[in-house]
């Protein structure tokens, strides 16, 4: 990842999980937008840089199956409706 004053730097690499429907990952066009929602999510709001390196890493996402829109597991979790048994 490139510095302000256009240094690389590393970016520790950590496992992620991302849960998505099948109809999603046997669908190529559909399955890389999927990962590249999933990749904007992890660069945009996930990788907080201040000084010492990454305060804050969510690991586990889900992918809506019409949206293709990329959620924190914990977040999609909320938001589904719960089964009543």
């Amino acid at each position: 990842m490139p510095t302000a004053k256009g240094r690389t730097q590393k970016v520790p690499a950590s496992p992620i999980r991302v849960t998505l429907p099948v109809s999603v990952a046997c669908d190529l066009e559909r399955f890389q937008t999927a990962l590249a929602n999933v990749a904007a999510l992890v660069r945009d709001k996930h990788f907080v840089r201040h000084g010492q390196g990454v305060l804050s890493c969510v690991r586990e996402f889900v992918v809506d199956r019409v949206s293709l829109e990329a959620k924190e597991a914990a977040a999609a979790d909320a938001t589904r409706p719960h089964e009543s048994s």
